[in-house]
């Protein structure tokens, strides 16, 4: 099965710009927002931010003294007035697109001319846009609507933003025929509905078997690219979520065309495609699927990455000429993946939008993770109680800040410290987290052997840049939920070119700081482990590019740097 996305997919400037906004204003305001009608057309969305404190109501709603949103679509005039006047702070999410468009109808009115929009009558923008026309107004839905046109001495067009180009084009080469040199014409339909709609034509043409359009069902432009597919005679599904896809409706030889309307948020859009993947390994063959089985469990369980710190721990200690403890490797190991079982645990409420398939195999092994968990954390405490002192503090305090990192309870202490840069470090768990690697892969094989100073730092700086670039990406990857989501992660607080301005940096300090030590200390195959640097940039180039994706795909291409790291370490160590 071939699965191709729509690269005209998902939200649109207006409705990214307004999200974006409006995420920001919760993040950073304790008080309750109210929006005058649904912000958007995606009812999963609406239905998160609403939890988070964003509150739609109808034009019955009493908002004297409050925070007031205005909706993509905009709304009419006298209301936008009569909010402005009553409420405590506006906050004008009106698409810039819709803006104009009730710019055109206004000053047109004021010089007499009547306002002719293609639409939809009941839709919502088209409702704002009426009120904007003092001297009259004919709503066109389709071409029987041409003859309710009104006389007039002149008319000016415009249409919804989300219209179907098609019809609007037919429509003007009739109301051109009808009323010509009376009429003034404004193409408003938005380019971002112009492109959605030919891609989804050209697909077609190239011979897709399946389209697959995601977005609300009471989205306008989302219903008119399902429809598109409809009547060139595709098998089309309009779907909100993934939940609505049915395996048995796919074969393997089949080629998927995935679309998305202009407000459908990229965790939908992500899990969609992730589910079709998933379809698609379901109709491969025995081998691929056990493959592409056992990667997700050794990824999303993070066994994988437990094994790495067994390696990662010992090539520390050769780094720094101690011998090999493979006592302390295996703390590592129990550390490691005891941190993660217990901090995901705790996380699993995130996941339910923002991934499920990773919250499906949690909830699927969870009886096995949680106990193995708590054994490996007893188990670790007992082979730190045969080393010294200054190791067994050091271990326990990380095992117990670890232990409550995720909890309810931590949450809410870090929140009551009323301290903004602690909220936001505690929040950016990509940085924390590589601190827990730190401890027991670095900081317990220096507590135990002595080293110079070089060395000590050199490695340190490594592991410290690869544990946080690993977990930075996967930040990148789960970014579109994340942002919705209201988790504040490092792409999250300082954007993407941030963040691989970021990257860059510390490569360049960690390549330049360990190469050079390593050539000092004549450990020419150490050099190898810069590769892993290198490996982690081209990937954040190649994610951070990217609008959608698939999370489990994308995963695997960053844990194999793991297994590269296990590959190099044995090379260096074997000569």
């Amino acid at each position: 099965m071939k699965i191709e996305l729509s690269k005209y997919s998902g939200f649109c400037m207006g409705v990214r710009d307004a999200v974006l906004r409006i995420v920001n204003e919760i993040n950073s305001s304790k008080e309750e927002i109210y929006v005058h009608g649904p912000i958007i057309h995606n009812p999963q969305t609406i239905s998160i931010l609403d939890r988070r404190g964003l509150k739609t109501v109808d034009e019955n709603c009493r908002i004297e003294g409050k925070t007031v949103a205005i909706r993509t679509h905009g709304i009419p005039y006298q209301k936008l007035k009569d909010i402005k006047h009553a409420s405590k702070r506006l906050i004008n999410l009106t698409c810039p697109r819709v803006a104009r468009v009730q710019g055109i109808i206004k000053k047109h009115s004021r010089n007499g001319y009547h306002t002719l929009i293609t639409g939809d009558e009941d839709h919502a923008e088209v409702i704002s846009l009426k009120s904007y026309a003092d001297s009259g107004v004919t709503v066109i839905s389709n071409i029987d609507g041409i003859s309710a046109i009104p006389e007039a001495e002149k008319y000016i067009v415009v249409s919804q933003t989300t219209f179907d180009r098609e019809l609007f084009e037919t429509i003007i080469k009739m109301l051109t025929g009808k009323f010509q040199g009376r009429i003034e014409i404004f193409n408003t339909i938005c380019d971002s509905t112009y492109h959605r709609q030919g891609d989804v034509v050209d697909a077609i043409k190239r011979g897709i078997d399946i389209l697959v359009v995601v977005g609300g069902k009471n989205s306008a432009n989302t219903r008119r690219l399902a429809n598109l597919g409809k009547e060139y005679g595709i098998r089309t599904f309009h779907i909100e979520t993934e939940n609505e896809l049915d395996e048995s409706e796919f074969s393997k030889n089949d080629y998927v065309f995935v679309t998305a309307g202009a407000s459908t948020p990229g965790w939908i859009i992500n899990n969609v495609l992730e589910k079709l993947y998933t379809i698609q390994f379901k109709n491969s063959n025995f081998l691929l699927k056990s493959v592409k089985k056992f990667l997700e469990i050794i990824v999303r369980t993070n066994v994988l990455s437990s094994v790495t710190a067994f390696f990662m721990t010992l090539f520390v200690l050769n780094f720094i000429s101690a011998p090999n403890d493979y006592t302390l490797a295996l703390i590592s190991v129990l550390y490691i993946f005891s941190m993660y079982t217990i901090n995901n645990y705790f996380m699993l409420g995130t996941l339910k939008e923002s991934n499920p398939y990773k919250l499906a195999l949690y909830k699927k092994y969870k009886r096995l993770l949680i106990p193995l968990s708590l054994i490996f954390i007893f188990y670790s405490i007992y082979l730190t109680s045969t080393y010294t002192a200054p190791v067994m503090i050091v271990y326990a305090s990380s095992l117990f800040l670890g232990t409550m990192y995720s909890t309810p309870f931590f949450k809410r202490m870090i929140e009551h410290l009323h301290i903004p840069l602690l909220s936001k470090l505690y929040n950016a768990k990509n940085i924390t987290a590589a601190f827990g690697w730190l401890v027991v892969c670095c900081i317990l094989p220096v507590l135990l052997y002595e080293s110079s100073f070089l060395s000590i730092t050199a490695i340190i700086v490594l592991i410290y840049c690869l544990i946080f670039f690993r977990n930075t990406l996967q930040d990148l990857i789960a970014l579109q939920g994340d942002l919705i989501l209201g988790r504040e992660t490092v792409p999250i607080l300082i954007g993407i070119k941030a963040t691989r301005t970021l990257f860059l940096l510390l490569s360049l300090i960690s390549i330049l700081i360990f190469g050079t030590v390593s050539l000092l200390n004549g450990n020419y195959l150490d050099l190898l482990i810069i590769l892993n640097l290198i490996y982690y940039i081209g990937l954040m180039v190649k994610i951070s590019r990217l609008d959608y994706l698939i999370a489990l795909q994308y995963e695997i291409l960053v844990d194999l740097n793991l297994i590269l790291f296990i590959t190099f370490y044995s090379i260096s160590s074997s000569f």
